[in-house]
This record gives structure tokens, sequence and C-alpha cells, in this order.
């Protein structure tokens, strides 16, 4: 929660604070893990007093508890991409030049690369330690969800890295055209929950060469989409007037929002990335922190609850934005609403800040 009389004009040195606080509060935190032993129905208010607000390790694109799936073509950048977001976890430091992130213990699991090629892009990108990593070729080349468990609690593991589940599960006898393919990413999905971690798997597509990826270009796709909590993509557009231009783009589920489009800027120097620009329907991650933060301060001043169209016109934003902000903040708790007659109309929802609801 931000302070009442902020301006503004310091929120760099603020999501600063947050982003230590965060690290403080859940470096370590661990969640249950569940039996085997099945247990017998309960009403609905009993789950939801227990349940977790969405703690972002990544902001806007890894959340505690999810399996994420991060889908490009080969030479799409997929590797070198997880290998910066393990060094920006292990860090706990930007990226992409604009995401947050919380610190965390990371894993790699290398499962695509050979133990000799991963080392030799690992140094010229200057990542040196601060970060575990096994290989396919020493005894993990196989998707084996009770050794990854075991690792993951005995090493306190925050976030692991797959590269690539489709080798891992190709390995294990499956076939991506069978309903089998969705049984060991239901277990890595559970898996994230039950140990409250971010688990992120690269996979392959069923096309090269192309300006957009959707759900059916992903190897599996409907029995993957059905099984993971978020689906991303990564391309480099074949159309395109900016050297190095990659895309990537949510397609959607559960956390991450179906409208993020991120034009990246890549260097073939060190395997660096950033975001440059965004699609015309997303906003800079920067930017929806601040008005999220904006949004908590209207909150905090105006105790009797504002609507969504109330503050899209005091923050001059649009209506969808603003909807898109406070969805994010309700899903971490940081506000609650309150649902409103409109006199015979459709009703509405008010806002408030935690605890300020009526």
């Amino acid at each position: 929660m931000i302070p009442s009389d902020y301006t503004g004009c310091d929120i760099d040195k603020m999501q600063q604070k947050d982003n230590e606080d965060y690290q403080n509060k859940y470096s370590k935190e661990k969640g249950p893990i569940s039996s085997n032993v099945p247990k017998g129905p309960k009403d609905i208010s009993t789950y939801l007093k227990t349940r977790k607000p969405t703690e972002w390790i990544v902001d806007s694109f890894g959340a505690n508890g999810a399996c994420v799936i991060l889908a490009g073509d080969k030479g799409s950048g997929k590797t070198s991409f997880l290998y910066r977001l393990a060094e920006s976890i292990s860090k706990g430091k930007k990226f992409l030049s604009e995401l947050y992130t919380v610190k965390k213990k990371v894993l790699i699991w290398q499962a695509d690369e050979s133990k000799i090629n991963a080392l030799n892009k690992l140094k010229r990108m200057d990542i040196s330690e601060g970060i575990d990593i096994v290989f396919k070729d020493y005894g993990w080349s196989q998707l084996n969800i009770n050794k990854l468990r075991e690792q993951i609690e005995i090493n306190n593991y925050g976030v692991v890295l797959i590269d690539s589940i489709s080798t891992l599960v190709a390995n294990r006898g499956v076939n991506f055209k069978d309903m089998e393919i969705a049984s060991p990413l239901y277990e890595l999905n559970n898996l994230a929950g039950e140990l409250n971690i971010l688990i992120v798997i690269t996979s392959h597509l069923n096309k090269e060469d192309r300006d957009s990826i959707n759900l059916n270009d992903l190897l599996g796709s409907g029995q993957i989409s059905s099984a993971v909590s978020d689906i991303w993509s990564i391309f480099k557009p074949q159309k395109t007037n900016i050297e190095d231009h990659y895309i990537i783009k949510c397609l959607g589920k559960r956390n991450c929002d179906d409208s993020i489009f991120w034009n990246l800027k890549g260097n073939q120097e060190d395997f660096s990335w950033e975001i440059i620009s965004v699609g015309e329907d997303d906003l800079l991650p920067s930017q929806k922190i601040e008005y999220r933060f904006q949004i908590l301060k209207l909150l905090q001043e105006h105790k009797k609850g504002l609507s969504l169209k109330e503050i899209s016109n005091m923050l001059s934003c649009s209506f969808k934005t603003a909807q898109r902000c406070t969805n994010v903040l309700l899903d971490q708790n940081e506000i609650e609403r309150k649902k409103r007659s409109s006199g015979g109309g459709r009703p509405y929802y008010l806002y408030f800040g935690i605890h300020l609801g009526h």
C-alpha cells in the first residue's frame, strides 16, 4: 500500500522499496504439499479464507504457483531469454529493463542444448554464478516430477526454468499428438501450485517463419493450453525494419493479459533483451505500475469508493486500462469492491482501498 502523500514523482524509488519488501516477505515462503488422500467436500468460503493473493515473481509475466509456457520457433531466442530471466530473478533486478522481479533461488533444467553449447552461451552472456543448472547429458534427459520435487525442496528453489518441455516429454515416450501430453504438464502446474513457486517451460511450434503465433501453432496445442497457467509466444517477425526485432505476446489463460504485445530489441553480442515499445492495445509495464499506484492513492483519498468510470476519468486513462489495473490490484488483495444498485438498471461496483469498504 502506498502512503497517502504519494505524489507520483518518486515512483522508481518506491517501486524499488516495494521490490525489496516483497523479496524479504516471500523469499523463503513455501506452500503446503498436498496429500494423496482425497479430501471431503467443503463450502467455497472455507477455501476462500485461505486463498493467497497473486504474487508476481516477474511483474506481468510470471506469478507464484503458476506454470508458464514460452513457445517459439528454433532460433527465436527462447533459450537466451530464459537465461536472462534467470539472471534477473537470481539478482532481484529488472528484466527486459521494465519488469520488476522478486529475488529467488533459480534452477535451470537444460534439455535442448548440450552442456558445452550452454556454457559457451552463458560465458558470452557474462552469467558466471548465482544460478543452478542441470543437463540432459547428466541424468536429466526425461521429465521426472518426483526427482524435480526432491531437488526443489532440498535446495529451496523459488523458480524452475525448463528448456524445453518438448524434448523432455518426447524423451519420456509421449507423442505430442496424444492426449498423454497433458498429464506431465498438469503435474508441473500442480507442482508449482503445491510448492508455491514459478515454473517456466519453453516449447516448440508446429511450423516456422511467421509474423504471428496463436494457440494452434503450439505442439499439442489443445492439451498444452488446458494444462498450464499461462501461455506466451516469442518470435522474430518476417516483415520488420528494426534490426534484431523480436515480439513476445501473451496468448492468454489465467494471469497474463492477452492484450500484452511487446516489441523486443535483441543484442547478438551478449544476448541481452529490452522492451522498446508495445502494441496499440497495451501499455509499457512501468506505465501500468504507475497507474496502479495512482489508483491506490485515489482510493485512499475517496473513502466512499469509486467506480471504474470515475477512476478512468480522474486518471485520464481508458476504461479498459482502469479495469485491467483494478483487476490486478484485486488479485493481489490490495483493494476490494462492493456491488451497488443503479436504481433499476444494471448494477455496478465501487472500489475501495483495502479495509475501507462498507
